[in-house]
């Protein structure tokens, strides 16, 4: 409370003095707005204190579980889409993201190529282990259902 005291007095007085230094015309009046905006600012800190949220708070208004179904479904989907545009190949693809304390990140990576393509998964295991996926499982399925 000291410091907050210290603090809200340094600035009016610092207000006070500038308006005597500060010359008379059209730069005093935008001056004097500042310095004016700068006390109530201060002035009114602590009560920003009140509308803080703490991060245990945060945590359980969050629905992690929710957030990555949809990360692991939009990341599927992308998967999918690049497999088909730099490959050619038709595939279902699942990625399973959680979180954890270093944040979210993806768990496993399954990639179903719908029919026979050869030695392309191998190339599709080499292209996500580039892309710093792990877990990763790549495998064909001839009959079109996976």
């Amino acid at each position: 409370m000291t410091t907050y005291l210290v603090t809200a007095c340094g600035a009016v007085f610092l207000s006070v003095i500038v308006s005597f230094i500060i010359p008379q015309g059209k730069l005093n009046k935008t001056i004097t707005f500042v310095l004016r905006m700068v006390c109530i600012a201060i002035l009114i800190s602590p009560l920003a204190g009140l509308f803080t949220i703490s991060d245990e708070q945060f945590d359980d208004m969050v629905d992690y579980e929710y957030i990555c179904s949809l990360y692991s479904e939009n990341q599927s989907k992308a998967i999918e889409k690049c497999i088909s545009e730099e490959f050619g190949a038709q595939s279902e693809c699942s990625v399973e993201i959680r979180y954890g304390d270093e944040g979210f990140y993806a768990d496993s990576v399954e990639v179903c190529l719908i029919g026979s393509y050869g030695d392309l998964a191998d190339k599709i295991y080499e292209y996500l282990q580039e892309s710093d996926y792990i877990n990763i499982t790549v495998y064909e399925s001839t009959d079109g259902v996976v």
